[in-house]
């Protein structure tokens, strides 16, 4: 499945929106397909809804099987940086709990 996000918008910033995506991600996962994810004249990915859409796949999925089953395309260095920036902060609270 690709999801292209500029079909959401330029800006991605809510939690709502990302659950969504999330959701479908999941669906996708679980049926061993694979996801990629196209930011193409997307400018700007929130940590709320990096974390959101990304992130949280951990607490159904140990991140080698989230990477495994998902592609980033087309996304700016800002971009990159926010979502490499949530699954680092969501491994971190997934390790203290």
């Amino acid at each position: 499945m690709r999801i292209e996000f500029s079909h959401i918008g330029k800006q991605l910033s809510t939690r709502v929106s990302g659950a969504s995506v999330r959701k479908k991600v999941i669906q996708c996962i679980e049926k061993n397909e694979k996801v990629i994810f196209d930011f193409s004249e997307v400018e700007i990915v929130s940590n709320s809804f990096a974390d959101e859409c990304f992130a949280k796949l951990m607490l159904d999925f140990d991140l080698p099987r989230v990477k495994a089953h998902t592609t980033f395309e087309n996304a700016s260095p800002f971009i990159k940086a926010v979502i490499a920036n949530s699954f680092k902060e969501r491994l971190q609270a997934l390790h203290t709990r």
